[in-house]
């Protein structure tokens, strides 16, 4: 009984330990500049505690957040580190980053949204797309479970379904993504096991064997 009161008690104590450092970290404030690299206007922006269960207001006025402008944005005091962000862009194209830390990373930067029409484009304005087989292999570098990923045409409108259905990819592990033959040019998106996603725009998938997430 001796040895498992202190065992008990070696426990507790643990928790109560580690109990102030993880309740830190989540009231921390968020807070962060956000600088506009994307080569359009952000005519809206969202920015939310992750574990918020809604997007909150619109955080722009007046014209929005023009290419190469920067915005402060401020985050509830105690809201915590991780922060979901969604932009909505002149046009209408929208994007989302899931689980930025903005306690360590303090100036956000937004790059080129994907659907942005920066393609090469001919004489009459019609994009110019290199065309060949792009399917490859997924590579996972990362040291999580790769939940879904999606893989669509540069000039695609939207995402599409995700190419892995029922799989995943584990960490060290790769899968053979097939697509048809057709154009180069493509934005990839995964989704990691925790809900935090990566994305690349404008790839030229028959130039590589292989793509890798980590």
């Amino acid at each position: 009984m001796r040895i498992t009161l202190a065992a008990a008690a070696l426990t507790l104590a643990g928790l109560t330990f580690a109990g102030p450092a993880a309740m830190a970290q989540s009231e921390q404030d968020g807070s962060f500049n956000l600088t506009n690299r994307s080569g359009r206007t952000i005519e809206r922006l969202y920015a939310s505690p992750q574990r918020s269960r809604n997007w909150g207001e619109n955080r722009l006025t007046g014209n929005g957040l023009a290419n190469g402008a920067d915005f402060a944005v401020r985050m509830p005091p105690t809201g915590g580190c991780r922060t979901d962000l969604r932009m909505v862009f002149e046009g209408g194209l929208t994007e989302e980053k899931r689980d930025v830390d903005t306690c360590f990373d303090r100036d956000v930067v937004i790059g080129t949204p994907a659907r942005t029409g920066t393609l090469q484009r001919d004489a009459s304005g019609k994009p110019v797309t290199p065309r060949g087989n792009p399917s490859f292999e997924l590579v996972n570098d990362g040291n999580r479970q790769i939940r879904e990923f999606f893989a669509s045409p540069t000039t695609s409108d939207d995402w599409g379904e995700d190419r892995l259905g029922q799989d995943v990819v584990e960490p060290g592990d790769r899968l053979h993504i097939r697509l048809p033959n057709g154009p180069c040019q493509y934005d990839l998106r995964v989704v990691w096991s925790n809900g935090r996603s990566d994305e690349r725009r404008d790839v030229n998938l028959c130039e590589m064997n292989e793509v890798s997430f980590k």
